[in-house]
This record gives C-alpha cells, structure tokens and sequence, in this order.
C-alpha cells in the first residue's frame, strides 16, 4: 500500500496523523482548455478506491456563478465553513463525488481539509547518573557530571571493600556486571552519599533498579533506608525504607523529588537495621533526571532590548492562531485590564477560551510580564496586545477550514487592532506544495498585506536527516521556526538543534527552517488546573501558575515576540523588511550550528535593532497559485502526477515564466461575492 493511501485513510476517519506521505508536485500553468480532475492526486486515489467514504475538502471555486452551493449540494455535499480569504468553501461530501467536482469547470483546485495538530515535543531532560561500570565511586553515565563521588560514613573509603562497595554480581541489573552492595552486618547510622548540583531545576525524578535480598537466610530485623537532602546533609527525609519484610526482590522505582532540588542536593542510602547474617541490598543505575528552564530571552537577546532600549511591543498587537488563551495576571496591562484585546475561535466550540493550554503557553511566551513569578518567567514581549484566536479544541487538534477561517478573521480585523504579527504553532498531517495549500495561500494574503507570519517548523525530526515540512511550515514567504536545547545556561557553547525540530528543503525547493530558537524545558504561563496539559502531565507542572512544555511551538513565539519589538522601534518595516533584518542580524557563532538544520541561527533582537537595513528577504518568490486570477483556471494537470517521484520532483521543469504577475490578487479574496 502507498504511503499517500495510509495517510489519507487516516484522513478519511478524521484521524490526526504525523508520518511521512508523498507531497504533491507544484502544479504548472498550462495554455489552453484543462477538463483533467484538478485536485490533491492522492485524494483521487483514495476517492476511486474508498468511494462510500465520507471526507472532508476544501474546493476552491472560479467564482460562485461557475458553481454555486447547490452544484455542491446536488453532489451530496455539506457545505461547512466559506473561506473567501482564499475563494474556496469547506465541504464534506462522499469520496466518489470528488472525482466529477474536480472535474468541474468552476472548480480551481480541491484540497483536503486536513486534521492540524500543535507542534509540542517531549520534554528533554539532564541527568545525572551511575551504572557503576567499575569499582569506583566515580561513575559518570549521564548528561551532566554529579557534583563529586559517592562518600562512605561510617565505613572505609574504598569502593572495593568493606561493607559498603562496589561489586560484581548476578543481582546487579541484567543479572551481571557491577552494582553498588550495602551489608547490614555493621553498626547502625553507616551509609554511603552522593551529591548533585539541581540549582534551578523545577522538576526533578529519582530512578534505581534496587534488588533487596534482605530476607534471605530468614532475615528478619534488616533494614536499609534511601534519603535525600536538599541542604547538603544537614537534614534529611526518608524516600523509602527497604526491609527484610518490605519492597524485597529486584524490580525498578522512581521518585519526585522537585522538592528537593537545590545546588547542594545529597541522596544516600543508609544502614537503619542491623542483621546477624549474609543478606544484601544490592542497587545500580542510579539516576537524577532534572528540568532546568531555558532562559531563552536571554538567548535571543531580548533582555537586553528591554533593558538598553527599553522596548517592550508596546502599541503592537499580536494575533495568537492557537487552542485559546486563558486570562492570566502576566496577560494584564499595569491598571488597565487584559492585554487580551479581542477573541475568536473557529471549530466546534462556543467560547475563545483554553481547554488544552497550549494557546496560553505560547501567548506567555510572547507577552508574559513576569507578574507572577516575581520576573522569572518573563516573556520576549510583555507589553504587546493580544488577540486569541482559537482553532485547536482541548485535544489540541483541528482543520485546515478552521484555521483558514481564523486567518481570515485576522485579515479582515487586521487595521482595527493593528495586528502586525501572527504567530502558528500548529502544523497540517498531509504535506503539500505551497502552491496548492490554502493555508499556505492565507498565509501569504497576510504577509502580503503587511502581516507578518511566524509558524512552527514541526517536531517530526529524527535527528538524522531532513524531514517533510508541513503547512505552513513549508511556505516561503513565512519565517519558519526550528528548536534548539540550551541546556539550560545562557552561554551557548553548549546549545545543540533538538533532535524533534524538523528541517529539510520542501517539495518546491526551498531551505526550512528560516531561523531556530531555544524548545526544550520553555516555562510559561498555565491555562488552569482544568486544561488538558494540565491533567495528562503533572511532571510538568512548575507551580499553580506556570507549565512547562517543549516543541518547535515554543520556539516559534520566541521569534514572534522578537518581531514585536523590532515593528515597536520601526513601525514602518514591510514583512519583507522584518525577515530580512532578522536573518541578517542572526547569530551562527555557535559550536551546534549547522545551516540545513539552523537556517540563518538564533536570532539576536538586540542586534537587529541597531542594524537599520530596509532591505527586503522573498525578492522574485512567486505567490501560491492558489492566489492567482483571471478568466482561465489555472491548468493543473499539466504534471504527470503519476510519473512523479516524490522523493525527489525536478523543479527545474517547472515554467515559472508563465506566470501573468498582474493576475496575482495582492489583497483578500479572489472576487467579491
């Protein structure tokens, strides 16, 4: 089976899905009358092999008296959402319709009206830890390197004798190799400690593999206790108490210990029991995994435009497309209100409000101002307005309609609010040419009607390679965001790209991302104790106010936030302007840089503020063929689609000559109904 079948049989069942599928060719302008289908080919395919399915689509039209909604309707078609930003119209109707509405002559292009998801990732974590590969108190097998070596009380200081040590056994893990073994034969109080620096983590877990052999022989009165300390030692609290009675056996645990986390954290095992006998506690693979927050405005240079230029974003409203943006104190202007300055949400839902969190998350990220954690968790721009525009519900999941509609909403309210900037941490599950993506087409009527547009690049790296760029990802004319880990410092020799981020060349050649920003362990403001994340993750709970989350979708804001203060001190500067002060200013000085997988780098708000080029980034690109106008329909057939390799499309055979600039619809929709 085609790898474009599975996935748009997901599609069909309105399934979200984030694997691999053959994009589609940019279609070619093409002389003369076209009555071959003009839709996504693998939705053909799926139409003629599937035809009592019902699906979802997205038909563009000429205009409305080349087919009106009844020619829809008399297919069996529901209409759903208008979309006038790019002349088209939701509708779901069966599959085997969709092969005669393509072949319609009022018929532009038939997209599918795919399922979108947010671009979060799994959290990365440091870690300190020991496998006790030899017989030393000194092993190192995590991220970071424990704050010194294991240390005896009571005992000798050898890790290869006396009752505490180091030794080789079949009940260390995997039956073999070395472990850490206390003996309960000695005075009680003995015990063995090691330190770790956990200074500004805000989530910290113990693990151990632990084999308790305490019970053998008839034991009875053995105990041995693991405690840690979060103020080097002087106290200490009792995790667990392993006993001749409790916990026995070899199995794995693991601990939050976040209330311990300090730059002095101790953790010991320690003799509470004292035997008669030969019995044995035996524990390997001991681990810390620690959270430590990105101070990513410092990364970006976004402190020091607050502190030396003293801008903020005032004046500058922001259009989050998202799952909502719950009321929050960091949100509030000093004595006048919400900085929420007007909502909308497009989906099935009644209220703009926050069900899954992920929408406040990346708005703190923008414009938090730090309220609540006393300047802690401050956002890149903390005075700009907001405006929520909701599209994902509480699983975080949507349409390609909805959010074509929410952009339409921006566009249409755009002067009233003075939206300057959009930012999309959210990406389609079916790849496509920006040619034939309506979001792709919503998104270049913003940019070019003076709205900057910052999307996510999407979390289906690998790690080892390029990868697809989904919509809007792929659009170039957007400023496409990647993710980097910081590690937590702001220094950034130690800084690496996030093996999630995805980067590649998209199917109509263009290098993505545009420019990469800090995406692991971003701290931000929490929707509510009743969002989503907040259920499905409580190891990511920071406090009553603040979650923390990883993805290219905390990336993307940051660079969001950073465009608001540049249009702050040059309210003049074109979308063009903006991508291309950024990209000029951006800093690849660092040791983890690599152009495919970085773009331009981080960017440097600082600098791009000084630099005062008007130069303009996207000269000669060519907008979406989806934006184009005229009395001919643009001829889509004219790429075998069939003989296409999707892997590898010639672009080179593309005609880009023949495109009528004057046809392209520099503003709203294709025709005025």
């Amino acid at each position: 089976m085609s790898t474009q079948r599975s996935v748009l049989r997901g599609i069909a069942i309105l399934a979200i899905v984030v694997g691999l599928a053959a994009p589609a060719s940019v279609p070619v302008r093409a002389q003369g009358r076209d009555d071959s289908p003009r839709a996504y080919p693998a939705l053909l395919e799926m139409a003629r092999e599937r035809p009592y399915e019902k699906i979802r689509v997205i038909v563009q039209r000429r205009t409305l008296q080349h087919l009106p909604d009844q020619a829809l309707e008399r297919l069996g078609g529901r209409l759903g959402k208008r979309l006038p930003l790019v002349g088209g119209v939701a509708l779901e109707l069966p599959a085997r319709a969709v092969e005669a509405l393509a072949r319609h002559p009022g018929v532009r292009w038939i997209s599918l009206d795919a399922p979108l998801a947010s671009a979060t990732a799994p959290a990365g974590l440091e870690t300190v830890r020991d496998e006790f590969p030899s017989a030393s108190y000194a092993g190192n097998a995590g991220s970071q390197a424990w704050a010194d070596d294991w240390s005896e009380t009571g005992e000798s200081t050898s890790a290869s004798s006396g009752l505490i040590q180091v030794v080789s056994s079949s009940n260390c893990f995997g039956g073999s190799g070395r472990c850490l073994r206390l003996d309960p034969y000695t005075p009680l109080g003995k015990a063995v400690s090691r330190r770790a620096d956990l200074g500004g983590a805000v989530a910290a877990t113990l693990s151990l593999y632990r084999n308790n052999q305490l019970n053998a022989n008839s034991g009875s009165a053995e105990e041995v206790r693991l405690e840690i300390s979060s103020d080097g030692g002087q106290t200490w609290a009792t995790l667990r108490a392993y006993s001749s009675t409790q916990f026995l056996g070899a199995g794995a645990e693991s601990f939050d210990i976040t209330a311990y986390v300090s730059a002095d954290t101790r953790l010991r095992f320690v003799i509470s029991g004292q035997q008669s006998g030969a019995r044995y506690f035996y524990v390997d693979n001991i681990q810390i995994a620690y959270a430590v927050p990105s101070p990513y405005t410092a990364i970006v240079g976004a402190d020091e435009v607050r502190n030396d230029l003293g801008l903020d974003g005032a004046g500058v409203t922001v259009a989050v497309v998202d799952s909502g943006i719950a009321a929050h104190p960091d949100l509030q202007a000093p004595g006048s209100g919400s900085r929420i300055v007007a909502s909308a949400f497009f989906g099935n839902f009644a209220e703009a409000d926050d069900g899954h969190g992920h929408g406040t998350h990346v708005a703190g990220i923008i414009a938090g101002n730090g309220g609540a954690s006393g300047g802690r968790y401050q956002g890149i721009a903390p005075g700009v307005n907001l405006i929520n525009v909701k599209v994902l519900n509480a699983e975080g999941q949507s349409y390609t309609s909805d959010l074509v509609a929410a952009l339409q909403w921006v566009y249409d309210h755009r002067t009233t609010y003075n939206i300057r900037v959009v930012n999309i941490s959210l990406n389609s599950s079916v790849p496509e040419s920006y040619h034939t993506s309506p979001i792709n087409a919503a998104v270049e009527i913003l940019w070019l009607n003076g709205v900057v547009v910052v999307v996510s690049a999407g979390n289906n790296g690998q790690g080892s390679g390029p990868v697809t760029l989904y919509p809007p990802a792929n659009d170039p004319f957007a400023i496409t965001v990647g993710a980097t880990e910081d590690r937590g410092t702001a220094d950034l020799f130690d800084d690496r790209m996030a093996s999630f981020s995805a980067y590649g060349v998209t199917e109509d050649g263009f290098a993505k991302p545009d420019l990469v920003a800090p995406g692991r362990n971003i701290v931000s403001l929490l929707a509510g104790a009743d969002a989503t994340v907040y259920a499905a993750h409580p190891a990511h709970r920071v406090n009553a106010a603040h979650f923390r989350m990883s993805g290219t979708s905390m990336s993307a804001p940051m660079v969001t936030g950073i465009v608001a203060l540049l249009l702050q001190s040059e309210p003049g500067l074109t979308p063009d302007q903006v991508k291309y002060r950024l990209l000029a200013t951006a800093n690849a000085g660092w040791p983890g840089y690599e152009t495919a997988e970085a773009g331009a780098g981080y960017p440097d708000a600082y600098s791009a503020m000084l630099n005062l080029t008007t130069e303009s980034a996207n000269v000669g690109l060519i907008p979406s063929q989806l934006l184009w106008t005229g009395d001919d329909p643009v001829a889509w057939d004219s790429v075998n689609w069939n003989s296409v390799n999707w892997n590898s499309v010639n672009w080179n055979s593309v005609n880009w000559n023949s495109v009528n600039w004057n046809s392209v619809n520099w503003n709203s929709s294709l025709w005025d109904d």
